[in-house]
């Protein structure tokens, strides 16, 4: 019986086949971990967690929604996120993933893939009725999505969230392995400034050889105190690093906190919004034409931390830019 086969003997072979995946992917992010003692049997079970964590975040996620241009004006959604139709034909042109998915299936006519935006919210002023009269300067909130992508394609929707989880939790081991590295590099400043602090102690003690003590400084004792106070609070922070040669423990032991706790990487939250034809956020309960929509924020573990607004759109082929969105920009510049 194989270490896996013992490890998930009571679980569907999915399961195994899932964890057996993710392994794959942190070892490529990671490869030194290989060389730990039993990694796969340390890294399997909290890998097993985090696959469980993430697959009910993006399982949460709404079904996939038809991202063309052609459904701009019946869908709130696609109104908010984007400013026209051209808008969404743009986004689609600058997606590599959606071009070079499409180029690699010729047959296919359709992709899913995820479309990704930074949620923002400004203060703006506005021309309103308020209190039975017009004003022009009513403080409103107006929402938009920047930056917006489209990544990680995929031929059905359940393809592309199992990829999603597997992403996921091979983002959990490089956010990790940016640890070790941020790690590292404080080991080397501490090193740098053991190296300065011996210098100056060696520079003091010699301040006292021969004749120059009759004129060396009163404080000589009083540096000298708090040369070593710092040599010692040095000395312990590095040593609360750990050595170099327990590099490759700390990588792998980096990696197993992390996807033990995934819910402190990774969360999605779900936000109603109530918006206008002009993206102004409005009350609950309000007379004029609005349109309620649901977003899916999610804090994602990156450097640095980012929240983006995420969900699975439906691609067409047919409104994929030809010769990309910049073509044509391009072909004005030359002309």
């Amino acid at each position: 019986m194989t270490m896996f086969n013992w490890l998930f003997k009571r679980d569907e072979s999915a399961t195994r086949d899932d964890v057996r995946q993710a392994l794959g992917r942190i070892v490529s992010v990671a490869p030194q971990v290989r060389l730990a003692n039993r990694y796969e049997s340390r890294l399997a079970p909290v890998i097993a967690k985090t696959i469980d964590h993430v697959r009910a975040l993006v399982a949460a996620l709404p079904a996939p929604r038809d991202a063309t241009p052609g459904a701009w004006s019946d869908d709130p959604y696609l109104r908010a996120k984007f400013a026209t139709p051209d808008d969404i034909a743009r986004v689609i042109g600058e997606s590599h993933d959606v071009r070079g998915w499409f180029d690699e299936h010729i047959a296919a006519d359709y992709a899913f893939a995820v479309l990704g935006a930074t949620f923002v919210e400004r203060q703006v002023l506005v021309a309103a009725l308020e209190g039975g009269a017009m004003r022009s300067d009513v403080a409103r909130t107006a929402v938009g999505f920047d930056d917006k992508r489209m990544r990680f394609c995929n031929e059905t929707d359940d393809a592309l969230r199992h990829d999603l989880v597997q992403r996921i939790v091979e983002q959990f081991a490089l956010e990790a392995m940016s640890r070790v590295a941020e790690k590292e590099a404080r080991r080397d400043a501490l090193q740098e400034y053991r190296a300065l602090l011996t210098a100056r102690m060696q520079m003091l003690g010699r301040r006292g050889a021969g004749m120059s003590s009759l004129i060396a400084s009163a404080d000589l004792g009083g540096d000298a105190t708090r040369l070593q106070r710092d040599f010692e609070e040095n000395e312990a922070r590095l040593s609360a690093l750990g050595s170099l040669a327990d590099s490759i423990e700390t990588q792998l032991q980096t990696i197993v906190e992390l996807l033990d706790e995934p819910a402190k990487l990774i969360s999605v939250t779900e936000r109603t919004l109530c918006l206008n034809h002009m993206n102004l956020l409005m009350e609950t309960r309000c007379e004029e034409p609005h349109a309620d929509i649901a977003i899916h924020l999610a804090h994602l573990p990156t450097q640095p931390p980012q929240t983006r607004a995420v969900e699975i759109v439906r691609v067409a082929r047919r409104d994929v830019p030809v010769g990309g969105a910049r073509f044509e920009e391009a072909e004005r510049l030359v002309l």
